[in-house]
């Protein structure tokens, strides 16, 4: 059996993030828990602007996901699917990381920056793997990978640009600061 190659293992890292239920697919509903439980863990109110951009951002990144690989219609994505759709809509897709992915990925900054001063802390970055159900090992290397100028924060211009090379970016040779966003993978 051949390796997977390092944008297969950055997917496959993030569908076991997704797969809450932990039954081998992804639904809307492992989405949505995902971004109820950041929510939570930051402690704003389900109807705050932060959450409510949390729960748009989501459903948006699920239904790009879902037209570019729910190809049966059963509103659930295998992990086969789930690599599909990753590729084709945000690796493949020039476009598609912008306008599906980003609102997304702002949304959790935002709600990451709990006291609105455009950084994450390691502490906020810890607590968003927490919810990740990242090991402490995993998300603490990958703060000290992304901290380069080592401030003890991260500017959320700095992550937001981390998070797109994550998921879109599949040259293994690249030293990319992306490939750490999860840790070692």
């Amino acid at each position: 059996m051949q390796p997977l190659d390092l944008m297969t293992r950055k997917i496959d890292t993030c569908f076991g993030h997704l797969d809450v239920d932990g039954n081998g697919t992804i639904e809307r509903d492992d989405l949505l828990g995902v971004g109820s439980r950041l929510v939570a863990q930051f402690g704003e109110s389900p109807t705050s602007p932060k959450a409510t951009a949390m729960a748009a951002g989501m459903v948006r990144f699920w239904d790009a996901l879902c037209s570019a690989a729910d190809v049966n219609g059963d509103g659930r994505l295998t992990p086969q699917e789930y690599r599909t759709g990753m590729t084709r809509a945000f690796v493949d897709d020039p476009t598609g990381f912008d306008r599906a992915f980003l609102p997304m990925a702002e949304a959790l900054c935002g709600l990451l920056d709990t006291d609105g001063d455009g950084t994450v802390s390691r502490q906020e970055f810890a607590e968003f793997h927490k919810v990740m159900r990242t090991s402490v090992e995993n998300a603490d290397l990958a703060f000290s990978k992304l901290d380069t100028d080592g401030s003890g924060s991260l500017s959320v211009t700095e992550l937001l640009a981390a998070m797109r090379d994550y998921y879109t970016n599949p040259d293994e040779s690249a030293d990319a600061l992306g490939h750490w966003l999860f840790g070692r993978v």
